[in-house]
């Protein structure tokens, strides 16, 4: 017991876990697809931090009402039976497969201030798969050295975010944030995409929910590291975007493969945007350590349930499901390659925006388990009204969110779950377990 204890992580890592996965490179890389609107996109990150905030303390109580629970499937299959808690939770994993993806993407794409030849294809290509694969050999090292990772890459990279705020006090210019609209599209049509652009960055508001028996003390660790994660992210993010703003003008932004640190640039010249770059690609880093962690629990956990084969949880010597690590190392690498005939910026808003309709059905299906529990409990009905209207706000809000990313990545997430059927029935039905 004494071993397992010493192999979990504490509340600041469960807390970096949080920050980590929400703050990455996503964040660095979101100005550019945001400029096509304007300054309207403030609008979008209150929205869509608002809507974290809610569920954040929806996942708060879950992990509150089934401690020690590995999260999303458990907390779905408790309302909705078993094959719902799969498809959510396949869904979930493919959202995350996407996001590692992308964030691959968003480093490479920071890497170019460097070798500005990586913005070809015969280079980038690469460059992203290499750091894919060093990421998956981290985390074939143990909870314990992901979580050192992750607490440490997360101080790292709020540190170019607060100086983007502190430097844009001297250089604010007001006159970037008008006209407010700078888009084709109507003032709603604007802030419905930018909300869902936006709400993109917050998407691990239940990143300590998932590896729960590998977290100490997970009933009091787990609410706690969600909700200050999600808080401080919210902070750091609106601020962070404002100052941006506030610095470079929407059309610079747009044009920029490295927003950041063109903004900082402008003030500190090219050291400053370099050692901005620098902290990116740490931040990229650091997030893609985090989210590899889950990509990894998550087949763990479905395969034993003896719903994926046996293959995904069998684990080396620091307890690591290895076979699962390389299968999905190689699943984002392909991910990857089959969409590189896009830009930088094109794959990363598409990569971004099917990712995040694919966790939008999580978020759907758990909002609808906040409801059903509240009327559950007949008798203290008038008590839980708090819990009733955060799980009808965030159904709306998920139900808003799936029309606001697109058809193109709407098609691309249905057919992707839809793969969710065959290997349910052949799990329950054909699989042979040991």
């Amino acid at each position: 017991m004494h071993n397992i204890e010493n192999n979990k992580i504490e509340l600041k890592e469960s807390i970096s876990l949080v920050v980590g996965n929400m703050i990455g490179a996503g964040i660095f890389m979101l100005p550019v697809s945001l400029s096509v609107y304007g300054s309207i996109s403030i609008f979008g990150w209150l929205i869509s931090g608002f809507m974290a905030l809610i569920l954040a303390n929806i996942f708060k109580r879950l992990s509150i009402k089934y401690p020690g629970e590995s999260g999303p499937f458990y907390y779905t299959e408790k309302s909705f039976g078993e094959f719902v808690g799969f498809f959510v939770i396949w869904g979930y994993w493919i959202s995350i497969l996407l996001v590692n993806a992308s964030l691959a993407i968003a480093i490479t794409s920071y890497s170019t201030i460097f070798i500005s030849d990586q913005e070809n294809t015969k280079f980038s290509l690469p460059f992203a798969i290499t750091i894919i694969f060093f990421i998956g050999f981290l985390n074939l090292r143990g909870i314990k050295k992901v979580g050192k990772f992750q607490f440490i890459t997360s101080i790292l990279k709020v540190l170019p975010l607060l100086l983007t705020i502190f430097i844009s006090f001297f250089v604010f210019d007001l006159s970037n944030f008008t006209p407010i609209n700078i888009s084709q599209e109507t003032n709603l049509e604007a802030i419905t995409i930018t909300t869902a652009l936006t709400f993109f960055a917050f998407l691990g508001i239940e990143s300590a929910t998932i590896p729960a028996d590998k977290i100490k003390n997970p009933e009091k660790n787990i609410p706690k590291a969600t909700i200050i994660g999600t808080t401080l992210t919210l902070f750091i993010y609106l601020f962070s975007s404002i100052a941006i703003f506030g610095i470079m003008n929407p059309s610079d932004i747009a044009v920029s493969n490295a927003p950041y640190a063109d903004a900082i640039g402008i003030v500190l010249g090219d050291y400053g945007k370099i050692i901005i770059a620098i902290f990116a690609i740490i931040s990229g880093v650091g997030c893609l350590n985090g989210w590899t962690l889950l990509q990894i629990e998550i087949p763990k956990n479905l395969s034993e349930k003896r719903l994926l084969g046996t293959f995904f949880s069998e684990t080396n010597s620091n307890g690591v499901p290895y076979k699962g690590v390389i299968a999905s190392t190689i699943i984002v690498c392909i991910l990857i390659g089959i969409n590189y005939s896009k830009d930088l910026s094109n794959l990363f808003t598409y990569l971004i925006l099917t990712s995040t309709f694919c966790t939008l059905i999580l978020y759907f299906f758990i909002s609808l388990s906040e409801i059903i529990i509240v009327f559950q409990k007949k008798k203290n009905f008038s008590s839980n009204y708090k819990s009733l209207l955060s799980g009808i706000t965030a159904f709306i809000f998920s139900i808003w969110m799936i029309v606001g990313v697109g058809y193109e990545s709407i098609i691309s997430g249905v057919i992707l779950l839809s793969l969710s059927l065959p290997i349910y029935i052949y799990q329950k039905n054909y699989a042979k377990h040991k």
